[in-house]
């Protein structure tokens, strides 16, 4: 386990992050677990193993899951109009007639983007995205302007509010709740969508996150003293509260795309959820998971590759694809997980679901604009922190 403990100070010591955390894991043991720097740094209060963060874009994984247990029951069905369980018809304005599924969601190829803003508030609706009359059209940016949007790959923060919309209506209670009810709870973990349910030592533990430019101090972009914050965290409009929301009007509201917080210990968990050797998810919805869904062709494109970052997808999951393009030089089989990268984080979550062995890790900040990759999307620090953490449990070719 010598390569990522060494990564990981690397890292740290040279200034590319105030603080991070990895783990590896095999089936359901820890094999190594290490921590540097600090979660705070105007305290210098050290990094914790236990200490939360929000781990951006990971966040869509334990939303998936959440969407597939109410699968399972019977509340959700993958391959149904959405809009039978979202309280709102959702088209395509250039395809009226043509459904969109919660499938095809969550694979991102429903034709579905990224406008200016992804924002839950109460006060304000999800449909209100998606039809021109709503506050957010935003001049239908968030629609794919192509001949045929469905099956083109395009990742989108936004749609992940219309799963967890789905799952409110679905399940009749709160998205984070039911993230707690159907996920976090049976895997016995301390984790929460907008800090939703996380203990007060927890949130006393927790990591803030910044970004610093070349020469300068780390500059606090989200979380800034995270014990003082409200638990949920969540954004109104002006003389509004939790208690004017009505469930199932704004799944964006607790940040299924980004928001949850959450240790690398508790990703582990996760991992060994997606891999199947913490049984989570039936055996039929756990061959699902595992089954790839895109694949990027180059001609004619079937995607965007976001600058290359995104090879295949899964049911919920990024497929990391041996190859050119895969940030893992020499890797010998596909990885299933997701990178996060927001408000300076950097981290990743990813299980080889054959062996079952994985790992997690975050650094709770980086630079404005961190150095490229050198052989993938993704930035070099990522590229190292992956290698050495694939390299340390032989899942590469040396």
């Amino acid at each position: 386990m010598k390569r990522l403990a060494e990564t990981l100070g690397a890292v740290v010591a040279r200034r590319d992050a105030p603080g991070g955390a990895a783990i590896l894991f095999s089936g359901t043991e820890i094999l190594w677990s290490g921590v540097e720097g600090v979660r705070d740094a105007s305290s210098a209060s050290p990094l914790l193993l236990g200490s939360k963060a929000r781990v951006a874009s990971i966040s869509k994984v334990a939303t998936a899951l959440t969407v597939l247990k109410l699968v399972e029951a019977g509340r959700i069905d993958l391959d149904r109009d959405i809009s039978d369980v979202l309280g709102f018809k959702l088209r395509h304005p250039k395809f009226p007639d043509s459904p969109i599924t919660p499938r095809m969601i969550l694979c991102h190829t429903a034709g579905i983007r990224d406008g200016e803003n992804y924002r839950g508030v109460v006060g304000e609706t999800l449909e209100g995205f998606f039809v021109p009359a709503g506050k957010n059209w935003n001049d239908g940016k968030h629609w794919a302007d192509l001949p045929q949007p469905f099956g083109y790959f395009t990742y989108s923060n936004l749609a992940m509010g219309l799963l967890a919309q789905a799952c409110e209506n679905a399940g009749g209670d709160r998205f984070d709740r039911l993230a707690q009810k159907l996920v976090f709870s049976p895997l016995g973990i301390d984790c929460g969508f907008n800090w939703s349910g996380i203990s007060d030592q927890a949130a006393a533990e927790a990591a803030t996150l910044y970004r610093r430019k070349t020469q300068g101090d780390w500059e606090v972009q989200v979380d800034g003293s995270p014990a003082t914050l409200p638990r949920p965290n969540i954004a109104t409009d002006l003389g509004l509260s939790l208690t004017d929301y009505g469930v199932g009007r704004n799944g964006l509201l607790f940040s299924p795309q980004g928001g949850l917080r959450a240790s690398v210990t508790d990703l582990a968990r996760i991992g060994m959820a997606l891999s199947g050797v913490e049984p989570l998810l039936e055996p039929a919805t756990q061959a699902l998971v595992l089954t790839p869904h895109w694949t990027y062709r180059a001609s004619p494109p079937n995607g965007d590759t976001s600058g290359g970052a995104f090879q295949g997808f899964g049911l919920g999951v990024h497929r990391l694809i041996p190859g050119d393009q895969c940030p893992v030089a020499g890797l010998r089989a596909e990885m299933i997980g997701h990178y996060g990268e927001a408000y300076g984080l950097l981290a990743g979550l990813w299980v080889d679901p054959i062996s079952a062995r994985g790992f997690a890790w975050f650094i709770t900040g980086s630079l404005y604009g961190p150095p490229a990759g050198l052989r993938s999307g993704v930035y070099r620090v990522e590229e190292e922190m992956m290698q050495a953490a694939a390299e340390d449990l032989g899942l590469v070719d040396l």
